[in-house]
């Protein structure tokens, strides 16, 4: 009895699920199937299946946009319209505002049809209705605030009539397609490149370290006897002239109250004596030499004066920063007796500063061509270049002292915020060069097990999965040696979202209608 009810129902699947796949809507060239016209169109239940007109889909660029523009088959009679999708290279998001026409012409004819805006962002309906059979040229013209656009698709055939343009579109035999739609690149972050032949370089991939340039460190000194009392911490941010320091003068001999006085009535006296002395010397009462003496007098004990009443307060002599930076070292303790040449601490600037990149020996032959690099953070987030940092090369001689045994390369290079002194990266030195590699962007690799692929764009929505070899790379692009050739149009990023739809399945081909 079990045996009957799995063969009923083994039939009435097979039943159901034969008669869903007579309902289902015809695949698009592009092999995805899912279903793009706007308009619905009535068929002659007695015309024959083999009659059938298809679609045609194109996949076009300029240095600013791309076109993917899926349409019937031109039908002398029939109005055709076309499901034109256009994206901004540069930032991949689809077209927001625009004015586009769509022509067809030959030599004895021409029609066109102006759609004023998209539909919805990046897709216009244009329509067109052939008036006699020929070879045409097609024409895209987009208007829009982000720049125009002209696309030309040469000798596309009107047909006569359905039977003639029957099976223009056979299947092709292709690669293993995954889709993904552009309704869902242009909602990520996505970008496709083509693949191109340029200069490439011999990299020296190691670690280095990021240190104070020795010009931007800075000691400061007690300048008088006394206790110290810390305002500032080791690693504080400081601004110029802000306080960290201040020394309690201790003994009548280094009251600093006393010496301010003293100082004071030291610049009153040179003060009156270079306003009383100014109008003798015009009328020759007083010689130039000395007038210069006592004008030298007075400007030295003003500068004495107000840089001690500057520093001088109640609690003791104002201790403050020279430069902005940070508190790099402390070299005493809170509370410390200390005298005048005693160095309280040392303060270092953020802005400049040096990496020092290590280099094992077995490569120094490489290390006097290392001209530029590129710096990786720990987390691997974001890859940064000499030039994005100001930075120039400081040192690429091959040498090794008792010390250490591996080659210091050192850079200066400007803080862009992210770097501090001690933090350790990752550097890809770049040292003699290829005139020409393929090369693509290291965020168009995916690996799998030790293996690594791309994401090759066959069709506007349509990619398929490429093992290729990987030679050098600069942290940022990486070197190809076999698995993809010149001209072919990858995903740059993005390439994740790819693998994750190449997991999900294949895509249903239902419910995505523009």
């Amino acid at each position: 009895m079990k045996h009957h009810f799995s063969i009923l129902l083994v039939y009435a699947l097979y039943v159901f699920f034969t008669a869903s796949s007579c309902n289902a809507p015809s695949q698009s060239n592009d092999g995805h199937g899912h279903e793009h016209g706007t308009e619905s169109h009535t068929h002659d239940h007695d015309h024959d299946h083999e009659h059938d007109a298809g679609e045609l889909s194109f996949l076009l660029f300029s240095n600013d946009y791309e076109l993917f523009v899926e349409f019937p088959v031109l039908i002398v009679g029939q109005t055709s319209t076309f499901t034109a999708h256009f994206t901004q290279l540069s930032k991949y998001k689809p077209v927001a505002e625009g004015k586009l026409t769509v022509s067809i012409s030959n030599d004895n004819n021409s029609i066109r049809h102006i759609v004023e805006a998209p539909s919805s962002p990046g897709i216009f309906h244009p329509a067109l209705q052939p008036k006699e059979a020929g070879i045409f040229t097609l024409v895209f013209e987009l208007v829009s605030s982000s720049g125009d656009a002209r696309f030309k698709l040469a000798d596309i055939r009107v047909f006569a009539n359905a039977k003639e343009a029957a099976h223009v579109n056979e299947e092709r035999e292709a690669e293993d397609e995954i889709a993904y739609l552009k309704e869902q690149a242009w909602k990520t972050e996505f970008t496709t490149q083509n693949v191109t032949l340029q200069p490439f370089y011999s990299v020296i991939h190691t670690s280095a370290r990021v240190k104070g340039q020795p010009q931007s460190s800075l000691a400061l000194s007690a300048q008088t006897e006394g206790q110290v009392n810390l305002i500032a911490v080791l690693g504080q941010s400081v601004r110029k002239g802000e306080l960290v320091a201040v020394i309690t003068s201790s003994g009548i001999e280094n009251n600093l109250n006393t010496k301010l006085i003293e100082s004071q009535i030291a610049f009153e006296k040179s003060k009156a004596d270079y306003y009383r002395t100014k109008p003798l010397v015009e009328i020759k009462l007083v010689t130039q030499k000395d007038y210069l003496h006592i004008e030298s007098l007075y400007k030295q004990d003003s500068m004495r004066y107000y840089q001690l009443a500057n520093q001088v307060s109640q609690k003791g002599l104002r201790v403050t920063a020279p430069i902005e930076g940070f508190i790099s070292s402390i070299n005493v303790s809170n509370g410390e007796f200390v005298d005048r040449s005693s160095v309280i601490m040392h303060l270092g600037s953020r802005s400049q500063l040096l990496i020092e990149a290590y280099v094992n020996q077995s490569d120094f032959q490489k290390v006097s061509g290392i001209f530029d690099a590129n710096f990786s953070f720990a987390d691997y987030k974001e890859t940064i270049t000499l030039g994005e940092i100001n930075g120039k090369v400081n040192s690429n001689t091959a040498f090794v002292n008792e010390n250490t045994t591996r080659i210091p390369v050192t850079f200066s290079v400007q803080n862009n915020g992210k770097l501090m002194p001690g933090m350790f990266l990752e550097a890809f030195l770049k040292t003699g060069r290829k005139e020409q590699a393929l090369v693509v962007p290291l965020s168009a690799i995916i690996e799998e097990q030790g293996q690594y692929f791309v994401f090759v764009q066959t069709g506007g929505e349509s990619y398929v999965k490429r093992q290729v070899e990987l030679a050098n790379n600069d942290g940022i692009l990486t070197e190809i040696t076999s698995g993809l050739s010149e001209g072919e149009r990858i995903v740059a990023k993005g390439a994740f979202q790819i693998k994750l739809a190449s997991m999900a399945g294949e895509l249903p081909f239902h419910g995505h209608t523009h």
